[in-house]
């Protein structure tokens, strides 16, 4: 069971360190999940966002214990026996209201002492390949403003030179200033969404009220630093005065990539690649193409309010969530004749109010996307084929945020964040129980 800090409401109680540090084996308002299927883990961030823990965390979920128990349960549907938290209560049970859901305390899935604590209002987090089965993270945290970073050696995250479990990470960790110079501009606030490239060993990471895009250096063996900042990329929007940058995500290539940012107050989509002197001084954002986000499919008019951005594996589409008007709209950005990508509407489909984040999982004919609908407390599934279509609704929870597939183990984790759970779905194409909820991660109601 979860355990509260209570001290606010006792007049002259002070609460101690261990007592408003975060505990490492469960989740507290969870955001951003990415997978990294050759180690078996997917990383969480948890937000923090009603400060009842001294930091947010980087939690670390074992993808074998998931598939387990998930195995398990949809073998026999027999609860898992134990009581880990010694607690007199059962850490698992059956979903009263889908039969086909195991609902089970996180910390039988969670990595204790493999996590790290980070700033508060994590928002995102982008996977860096190091090579060698090493990873790199970088997560935007919105408390402070600053991005945080920590790389993965096999076993556990690391970000504080301690050594210590669940370690805070320190100011190296946590950037906030270009160049890491506190005498140099600060990063803009409200970082928002981040996408890292492993060939070309950068980051890039939005801003959400500023429309600011912020380029981070990120060698396999160097400093970790700002590079670079890009303020005004989009306009405001000319009837609320609202303006930022949201999605961003680079096409997958063999070479450092073309990186597509969206925008929260603009109907178009801007790309960037990133240029790197020759005298070795720090990398720099280079603007490239855009293009509007015109009317495909049924929609009719610009999209505006970018949200969740996500390429198929081998780059040859883009799927961009847009809650202006909400509609999921698909464009082909195979290489044309003259090398570039084409960057041409496909199709549209229209989507739930408040969509988050799009995930992508499979190819050909078995390619689907994902979308997170936070306000409904459901995840779309769109069928990319033909002239793009919804093909189920599926609950998972309240408040999903993220979504990401472990495409080789046929599932999709979902983060939601109202109620600090994890919902897992099975995708496997010829599975009985396709596009449900298996698992969950977590009991909301504690």
């Amino acid at each position: 069971m979860r355990t509260l800090v209570l001290c606010g409401l006792v007049t002259g109680c002070t609460a101690n360190a261990d007592q408003v540090r975060p505990p490492d084996d469960e989740l507290f308002f969870p955001t951003g999940v990415v997978v990294a299927e050759s180690q078996g883990v997917a990383f969480v961030a948890n937000a923090n966002s009603e400060l009842r823990y001294d930091s947010g965390a980087i939690t670390v979920l074992d993808l074998d214990s998931v598939d387990q128990v998930t195995a398990a349960w949809n073998a026999t549907r027999e609860i898992p026996a134990g009581d880990l938290n010694n607690d007199g209560e059962t850490d698992c049970l059956q979903d009263p209201d889908h039969a086909e859901t195991l609902i089970c305390e996180e910390h039988r899935f969670i990595r204790q002492g493999a996590g790290v604590r980070i700033g508060n209002f994590a928002t995102d987090i982008a996977l860096q390949d190091l090579g060698s089965n090493m990873l790199r993270l970088i997560v935007p945290t919105r408390g402070d403003p600053s991005i945080a970073w920590a790389d993965w050696d096999g076993g556990a995250l690391n970000c504080n030179p301690s050594g210590d479990p669940n370690a805070l990470c320190d100011d190296e960790h946590r950037l906030s200033f270009v160049q890491n110079n506190a005498d140099l501009s600060g990063i803009p606030d409200e970082p928002f969404a981040a996408y890292a490239d492993s060939i070309g060993e950068f980051a890039v990471v939005t801003h959400l009220t500023s429309g600011a895009v912020t380029l981070i250096d990120s060698p396999k063996n160097g400093p970790v630093q700002v590079a670079d900042v890009l303020a005004g990329v989009f306009a405001a929007d000319p009837a609320t005065g609202v303006r930022g940058a949201t999605g961003v995500v680079g096409r997958p290539s063999s070479t450092a990539g073309i990186v597509y940012v969206g925008s929260r107050s603009e109907d178009r989509i801007q790309t960037f690649t990133v240029g790197r002197p020759v005298n070795a001084a720090p990398p720099y954002l280079l603007p490239g193409n855009w293009f509007f986000l015109d009317a495909v499919g049924g929609n009719t008019g610009g999209a505006s309010d970018t949200r969740g951005m996500a390429f198929n594996p081998d780059g040859s589409r883009l799927y961009l969530v847009n809650r202006r008007p909400p509609s999921l709209q698909v464009y082909d950005t195979s290489i044309g004749p003259t090398g570039f990508p084409r960057n041409d509407g496909l199709g549209a489909t229209d989507i739930c109010r408040q969509a988050s984040t799009v995930a992508i999982s499979g190819s050909g004919d078995a390619e689907r996307a994902y979308v997170t609908c936070f306000q409904d407390g459901q995840l779309y599934i769109i069928d990319p084929r033909g002239n793009v279509e919804l093909e189920d609704i599926v609950l998972v929870g309240r408040g999903p945020y993220a979504a990401a597939a472990a495409s080789t183990r046929n599932k999709l984790f979902v983060t939601n964040f109202l109620e600090d759970t994890i919902a897992v779905i099975d995708i496997a194409p010829s599975s009985s129980t396709r596009n449900r909820v298996v698992l969950k991660l977590g009991k909301a109601a504690n």
